[in-house]
């Protein structure tokens, strides 16, 4: 959106004696003599006018001519120049209640200069360390902007310059309209042309498409459903877009006022910390109706300006086109989180929640050549509370038991109920002694327990590794023998290696 197109685009509708200059009289070519050309200078009237424009800003030293027309009794509209105001023409209003210079030159009728030393903001998106406001009349105003001249202290005639390009440029080009016309398609179908489809990738093609197509320096989406967001940058980086969920969050809350445009952030700052960022301007936009996420687009002090009317008509476009992208993308989401969910529940253990058998065998198949112990136990007293006390406080007592036994383990110790009272645990690079630890550790937690309605936490328990072990699986057959061995000793005591 930022872009300079050469002197050569073409200029179809422009000043003539039949398209006069509202205020302007110039001495060295009369409104009622038509031009001719002489045979060094262009035929073509495109090329020539914008040889006149190019000629004005060589006069004043200027790399940007904007030439505005007023429109409404407050609104300017810029109909052409060199530079920025090629690129920008018919993209950029000046309303003089917003914008203070241009209504100061309107109304004095006296050019109105602005110098600096970094860059600021000169009317509506553009930025720059200098500039002069010239007033034709009231309803003709040219801006010179990036003047060499001024910034070095030279005296030019820039009245004469803004005649010279005001006589040049009655009106927006059909060109120039269907070039806007051609960015804007393209913005949109550059969107569309993705392979994306998981949710998180599509937000990051949003974002970076947002901030491509509108020459922006940061941007960042954020979907409510999943209070996440995406982050794009003109420059490589690496920041943490954790850190701006707070401010998207606050923006989203107001998704039903937006889209909102700022051109000037240092007086109207977004939410912090996207304000600690260097923003000079920010565009903020509604994504789905209703919204279900919000689009910021920023530029930064690295290369200060703002949104031209076609960066915003292009920013409403994409986020229209993003909402069935992104819609996708998440009934995609939902349908793998139930999946997934599914999936989960078919290996978990509805009592106790622990992965269950299915998820255990998953486990052991998962064990390769490398040492691991497995570990079993058999809660003893589940059968006489379940006779007793009834089935509803034997599964207490069965959750109470797998609760104790969980909170001795370590994070990478695999607990599962395989059976109606049998638990087993997988401990990967276990050894034989590290079995022995963990299993004493489970079989104290238990005898300390103080106990569930009345009756005592009370387990077999085995153990076994591999090596000895030639297998995963033969370690778990080993320490299920122990485990029915331990059945008829007072203590747990390991079974001699040789059994």
């Amino acid at each position: 959106m930022d872009g300079i197109p050469g002197r050569a685009r073409a200029y179809a509708e422009l000043v003539s004696p039949t398209h006069p200059v509202p205020g302007i009289k110039l001495a060295h070519r009369p409104p009622d003599t038509r031009w001719v050309p002489t045979s060094t200078e262009s035929t073509d009237p495109a090329h020539r006018d914008c040889d006149l424009v190019a000629e004005a800003a060589a006069s004043v030293r200027a790399a940007d001519v904007f030439v505005f027309r007023r429109v409404t009794a407050d609104r300017f509209v810029h109909v052409g120049g060199v530079g920025r105001g090629e690129g920008w023409a018919g993209n950029v209003d000046l309303i003089l209640a917003e914008d203070d210079r241009a209504r100061e030159a309107i109304e004095q009728g006296e050019p109105v200069r602005v110098a600096a030393r970094e860059p600021v903001r000169i009317f509506g998106p553009y930025y720059q360390r200098s500039a002069v406001f010239v007033p034709l009349s009231k309803d003709v105003l040219v801006v010179f902007g990036n003047v060499a001249a001024l910034e070095n202290g030279e005296q030019v005639a820039f009245a004469e310059a803004a005649e010279l390009a005001a006589a040049a440029i009655a009106q927006v080009s059909s060109a120039k309209r269907l070039a806007d016309e051609l960015e804007l398609l393209h913005a949109v179908q550059s969107l569309a042309q993705t392979d994306a489809v998981r949710i998180h990738e599509v937000m990051k093609h949003v974002v970076e498409s947002a901030i491509g197509a509108l020459s922006c320096d940061l941007g960042v989406i954020y979907l409510a459903e999943l209070d996440s967001v995406e982050i794009a940058e003109h420059e490589a980086g690496d920041p943490d877009g954790k850190t701006f969920l707070p401010a998207m969050r606050r923006l989203f809350a107001e998704a039903t006022t937006l889209p909102a445009c700022v051109q000037d952030s240092a007086a109207d700052p977004p939410p912090a910390p996207l304000s600690a960022c260097g923003v000079t301007s920010h565009y903020v936009l509604p994504v789905g109706t209703p919204p279900f996420g919000v689009l910021a687009l920023m530029h930064t002090e690295s290369r200060p300006r703002g949104f031209t009317l076609l960066c915003r008509e292009v920013g409403l476009r994409l986020a229209e086109g993003a909402e069935p992208l992104l819609r996708s993308a998440l009934k995609l989401h939902e349908l793998e989180r139930q999946l997934d969910r599914v999936g989960r529940d078919a290996r978990m253990d509805a009592l106790t929640k622990l992965p269950n058998r299915r998820a255990w065998e998953e486990a052991i198949a998962a064990v390769g050549s490398g040492r691991a112990g497995v570990v079993v136990i058999d809660v003893d007293k589940l059968k006489t509370v379940n006779d007793e006390r009834g089935h509803h406080v034997g599964d207490e007592y069965l959750q109470t038991v797998s609760e104790t036994m969980a909170s001795t383990l370590r994070g990478s110790d695999f607990l599962a109920r395989i059976g109606g009272d049998e638990f087993a645990i997988l401990l990967p690079d276990a050894d034989e002694v590290a079995c022995r630890a963990v299993a004493r550790r489970v079989h104290g937690a238990l005898t300390k327990h103080p106990g569930f309605a009345g009756y005592p936490l009370a387990a077999s328990i085995g153990y076994a590794a591999m090596p000895p072990a030639t297998s995963i699986e033969e370690a778990w057959r080993m320490a299920d023998q122990d485990m029915y061995q331990g059945k008829a000793r007072p203590e747990l005591r390991r079974r001699p290696a040789a059994a």
